[in-house]
């Protein structure tokens, strides 16, 4: 829920071009999916899902080579999980 709060807050700071609360709902929805990562395990390649982070995303969208790194990984990711798939 504090996911969706965030995401409304997002909405209407966008709305009204207010950069700092932007910021802050950006941060508030970062640590609730982080939140939500930790509790169901999803983190890192033994949780079954290297599910890159808010950060990794933005920095991805603001840089070119940002957007290869992020490539590489889900590639890396990818085919471990489908190795693992295959065993």
């Amino acid at each position: 829920k504090s996911f969706e709060k965030g995401q409304a807050a997002l909405v209407k700071s966008v709305d009204k071009k207010d950069v700092a609360k932007s910021s802050a709902a950006l941060e508030g929805m970062a640590e609730a999916m982080l939140a939500y990562r930790t509790s169901g395990r999803l983190l890192g390649p033994d949780g079954g899902g290297d599910i890159p982070s808010v950060d990794e995303i933005r920095r991805s969208t603001m840089r070119k080579r940002s957007s290869e790194v992020f490539e590489t990984k889900m590639k890396d990711r990818d085919a471990r999980v489908k190795a693992a798939a295959g065993n």
